[in-house]
């Protein structure tokens, strides 16, 4: 929606949008005013779109291997931090059968759609990139060595 001209006690002013929304006055000729009435017309904008959408703010995406990592007691401890934090989980496998992993993402509430069985270790730090993973946990040297060697993946790695 836009910021349109409206008016109040015949002094001109701006509304978010067509509907019933407040008219921000302004004194003509004085440009300070004018201007302090269209930023409070767009706050008041930026306020309804949020309070219509429902926007949802999430964390950090975070993922993490899941052999010889989820599948140890201090890899869930870790997962289990990471949700608390509020991050976005994802589970990011050089497995090649994606329904190994599936029962553990179920227990843990990690949606179907953030688990990958990637099939290489190479893939698995692709997959990272391609999702733009801020924190990796992995027990595999090899990712180290991978995400080391290439500038394009800003990708915290913590070995587990």
């Amino acid at each position: 929606m836009p910021v349109l001209p409206c008016s109040e006690n015949n002094k001109p002013g701006f509304k978010w949008g067509e509907g019933g929304n407040k008219c921000y006055t302004y004194t003509p000729n004085d440009k300070g005013s004018r201007e302090r009435a269209r930023k409070k017309t767009i706050k008041q904008g930026v306020a309804i779109t949020i309070s219509e959408r429902n926007f949802e703010f999430q964390g950090q995406r975070v993922s993490f291997d899941y052999h010889e990592t989820l599948t140890t007691d201090k890899g869930k401890k870790l997962l289990e931090k990471e949700q608390k934090e509020g991050n976005i989980i994802y589970i990011i496998s050089a497995a090649r059968d994606i329904n190994e992993l599936l029962p553990f993402a179920k227990k843990y509430g990690i949606r179907k759609d953030r688990v990958y069985a990637t099939g290489s270790n190479q893939k698995k730090v692709d997959k990272i990139k391609e999702l733009n993973i801020v924190r990796h946990y992995d027990n595999a040297d090899q990712v180290k060595e991978i995400i080391g060697k290439r500038s394009d993946v800003g990708v915290q790695l913590i070995k587990v």
